[in-house]
């Protein structure tokens, strides 16, 4: 008889397991649901590539055990890592939105400075940004990612964020041949551009391009620095309804297909009508193959 097994967060966890997290919780109900997390991926070693504990990942995994019935957490005012983050005001970060356009043209020989974003001021800086100019806004970014002030000389010009590929899509998926297996074992290796902010005060022609371009140059070198790794692959989603993924376009991303209007609230699918285009961008010539084929 085949034992049951539960999905939550890119894992599997079998019936042993749950009893397992069922009495870690009970000794340690008192300690808050951090803690248990941090002591459930102790226990079953569920650990990211660079060796940290998945932390916030177990976090969301509770959460959606409960959901289920599974389990019952402590009362606590964590929600799993994903408390809805209240909207920052101009007086709590330093930044006076600049009188004047910067226009022009970049130039070949024009020096684009890609800062990463360190410490609780840059990050709230970099989020009240996000915040205010970008469609979507901002959103706490989950798992390993690395975030970017950009400037033109000595003027903010520009943000853009990496985080970890998505967990599954078909039109990526299906692209790269995967099946489940490939997927477990191959999808840290690919990072999603999840925001791209040029200042609504710039307009330089062709800028969009140029940092896409360099942001393939220098992100997978911090990326391996930083998270122990270097990633194969980029990917993003365009909205269609917005914007014609020009700059993708230009910058030599790849257009894969168009999304269905879908999106999921944990195991539940529902109709959100935004068709996005998606574009993957290869980090290395021989992306595909190690991809998608074991052996690198």
């Amino acid at each position: 008889m085949q034992l049951q097994k539960y999905l939550f967060r890119g894992r599997y966890f079998t019936e042993e397991e749950i009893e397992l997290i069922r009495e870690i919780i009970m000794e340690h109900k008192f300690e808050g649901r951090t803690k248990i997390a941090i002591i459930v991926c102790e226990k079953l070693g569920w650990r990211q590539i660079n060796g940290r504990l998945k932390k916030v990942s177990c976090l969301e995994a509770l959460r959606r055990m409960q959901e289920r019935g599974l389990i019952q957490l402590p009362e606590n005012n964590s929600l799993g890592g994903y408390r809805k983050m209240k909207l920052l005001q101009k007086d709590e970060v330093d930044f006076n939105e600049p009188q004047r356009e910067i226009e022009g043209i970049i130039k070949s020989t024009a020096r684009l400075r890609f800062e990463l974003v360190k410490g609780k001021k840059e990050e709230k800086l970099w989020r009240y940004l996000i915040q205010c100019y970008h469609y979507l806004g901002y959103k706490r970014l989950v798992g390993r990612k690395l975030k970017y002030f950009i400037y033109l000389d000595d003027e903010l010009i520009a943000l853009i964020g990496f985080s970890d590929g998505i967990y599954h899509h078909h039109l990526r998926d299906r692209w790269l041949g995967w099946n489940r297996e490939t997927l477990e074992k191959r999808r840290h290796l690919i990072i999603n551009n999840v925001r791209f902010l040029i200042l609504p005060w710039v307009k330089i022609k062709n800028l969009g391009s140029r940092i896409l371009s360099q942001a393939a140059l220098v992100v997978p070198e911090d990326w391996e620095r930083l998270h122990g790794y270097r990633p194969l692959l980029m990917e993003t989603f365009v909205d269609r309804q917005r914007f014609k993924g020009t700059v993708y376009k230009a910058a030599n991303w790849l257009f894969i297909g168009r999304t269905e209007g879908k999106g999921r609230s944990g195991r539940r699918y529902f109709f959100h009508g935004c068709i996005r285009d998606y574009y993957i961008y290869p980090l290395d010539k021989d992306a595909f193959i190690k991809l998608k084929f074991d052996g690198i």
